[in-house]
């Protein structure tokens, strides 16, 4: 885990470019993984605040303790953000959100257009089956609000039909099937964003109310005029289309595009997606955006119906089986104006973002490179930079680690665990050096790029002076070496008894103990695993009958073997799974 102190050092310069935006955060721990998801009305204040001297409560500081990086997601509105932040939780699950499992959804409001007379209803759940049949509005994030805005329209659209039953058999303000029908479609019209009818009628009403001393009523139909306001702020984000719709939005840079690919499910962007493709330069749009199409979408089993991007792509150059759906084929816009226009507009802006962050981390990682390298006097830049921690406690199952990071970053495929084979004792110095030297055995020297520019001890001079010492007797002598020591984070050379003169809040020093922790915690990981296993080879698993259930009913019972070796016959049967001839087996076993 990392100082707190050292995230806001590492971190100060890119939180100046996170834009002043609603939108969703994330932050991931040092193996990549999403463990805290945000959202926010100005992403700058808010994920800044994490990296502050307020105190929060222990949940929240241990958060911040296993920050490595952080991502964003801009959108349009505040609403936007939150119902976006609730489908990423249940999308990653990560560890410091109070997490749902019982699936929770937001509200919608539906009308089936293929019914006789179509109602107005309320739902959180959209079956895929049905959902070609309905007009779908939301999700919201306000149920409150969706509810009393049904209430003023089922009111206030005076439809009057048997077949709803609102009203007795022989009701003479009936409407026929058309005029019911009219009047749906001037409730779908609202819904979609032309409430100046409903609004100016209310309005008026309210007034008539207010002169004629009805005083309640004008304040009931106020109220209502400010519902019909709030829930149009909960939906003016969204598209009023029922497809599924895909938004890709790229930028260029040099020889990378990055793509910001938003998700519209049931007419809200429910998930976000980025990518970054290589080899793009001297490249046109439309054959970056053909190539992305291929790639994204060949194996894609939820393709949309529509994709709304910002060129044509050159439809023969994309695969029969990619443009293929059920009964359709998928469709590309390019729109001029309107909802899908802002969407479009905003997912370029995340690509620009997501560009922006990947150059500023690049550059800060390549400065940080070159002044380690001027630190550690080295002869090249350390690219590739390898750490090695020990695990044992008072000697037993010791294990090694190694972790690699190229270019500031962890290459987790590379990473090996060592079983220490030779050491007997309580010895980290020689467990270390048995570890280094297995390690230097397997370098090739036909294989630069697996050659470490800088081998990092976790230690402090004499975990070094052992390691140096293999080193020098290795095939491999130059390659640099140092240590980190934990307690005052000092960086030490071979043949120095003084610390190099390293600030511990530096991005170089950051950098080297960011590998020191992940060699600790890959470490720790398999000491825990190897101990695990240990746990589950008992001794009474070595008996005929008993597994891993029996096994653990007798520890609870009884906790020994020794106690059960004392045990009766009659007391071992009233084990559940225990029978005569199995107690009989145990109690025989046992006394041999």
């Amino acid at each position: 885990m990392v100082n707190p102190t050292t995230i806001r050092k590492k971190f100060v310069n890119r939180l100046k470019s996170v834009p002043k935006s609603p939108g969703v955060y994330f932050f991931k721990d040092i193996s990549d993984t999403v463990i805290y998801v945000g959202k926010a009305k100005n992403l700058q204040n808010r994920i800044s605040s994490y990296f502050g001297n307020k105190s929060y409560d222990s949940r929240i500081n241990h958060l911040k303790q296993n920050i490595h990086d952080f991502d964003i997601n801009i959108t349009q509105t505040p609403n936007d953000a939150l119902i976006l932040e609730s489908y990423l939780i249940k999308k990653y699950q990560p560890k410091y959100n109070i997490r749902l499992k019982d699936d929770k959804s937001y509200p919608y409001i539906v009308i089936n257009t293929q019914d006789d007379y179509p109602k107005i209803q309320y739902t959180r759940n959209i079956k895929s089956k049905t959902e070609r049949k309905l007009k779908i509005f939301g999700p919201f994030s306000k149920a409150k609000e969706v509810r009393r805005t049904i209430d003023v329209l089922n009111k206030f659209f005076p439809y009057c039909t048997t077949h709803v039953q609102r009203c007795s058999e022989n009701c003479e303000n009936a409407v026929t099937k058309d005029e019911y029908n009219a009047i749906v479609s001037q409730i779908i019209n609202f819904l979609e964003g032309d409430h100046k009818l409903v609004i100016n009628r209310l309005n008026h009403e309210m007034l008539t109310a207010s002169k004629n001393q009805m005083y309640e009523r004008a304040g009931r139909i106020r109220d209502q005029i400010e519902s019909i306001n709030e829930f149009f702020k909960l939906s003016n984000s969204k598209s009023s289309s029922n497809s599924k719709i895909d938004y890709i939005g790229f930028t260029l840079s040099d020889d990378i595009a990055s793509f910001q690919l938003f998700e519209s499910r049931y007419t809200n962007i429910n998930n976000t997606f980025k990518f970054i493709m290589e080899g793009v330069r001297s490249r046109t749009n439309s054959e970056i955006l053909d190539a992305f199409i291929n790639q994204y979408y060949f194996q894609k089993y939820d393709k949309p119906e529509i994709v709304v991007v910002s060129v044509c792509p050159n439809i023969k150059e994309i695969s029969t089986d990619v443009l293929k759906l059920k009964n359709k084929i998928m469709k590309f816009v390019i729109p001029k104006i309107g909802e899908k226009k802002r969407i479009l507009e905003l997912a370029v802006n995340n690509s620009k973002f997501n560009l922006e962050h990947i150059k500023r981390a690049e550059n800060d990682i390549s400065k940080t490179l070159h002044t380690l390298k001027t630190k550690l006097n080295l002869k090249t830049i350390p690219r590739r930079i390898e750490c090695y921690d020990i695990s044992n406690i008072q000697g037993t199952n010791p294990v090694g680690s190694m972790v690699v990071f190229i270019n500031g970053l962890p290459r987790k495929s590379e990473y090996r665990r060592y079983k220490i084979k030779t050491v007997n004792q309580v010895n980290d110095y020689q467990m270390m050096s048995e570890m280094l030297e297995r390690r230097l055995q397997k370098l090739n020297i036909n294989e630069p790029d697996k050659i470490p520019d800088l081998i990092l001890i976790d230690g402090g001079k004499g975990h070094l002076s052992s390691t140096y010492k293999v080193l020098l007797n290795s095939t491999f002598p130059e390659i640099p070496i140092a240590s980190l020591a934990k307690k005052h984070e000092y960086v030490f050379l071979p043949n120095s008894s003084e610390p190099l003169d390293i600030e511990s809040l530096s991005n170089e020093s950051i950098l080297l103990q960011q590998l020191r922790d992940e060699a600790h915690r890959f470490a720790i990981q398999f000491h825990r695993k190897l101990r695990s296993k240990m746990s589950l080879d008992h001794p009474l698993q070595n008996i005929d009958g008993i597994g891993p259930v029996i096994l653990k009913n007798l520890l609870i019972k009884y906790r020994t073997v020794e106690n059960i070796k004392m045990s009766k016959h009659d007391d071992l049967i009233k084990i559940k799974g225990i029978n005569s001839n199995l107690a009989k087996n145990i109690l025989s076993e046992l006394n041999k």
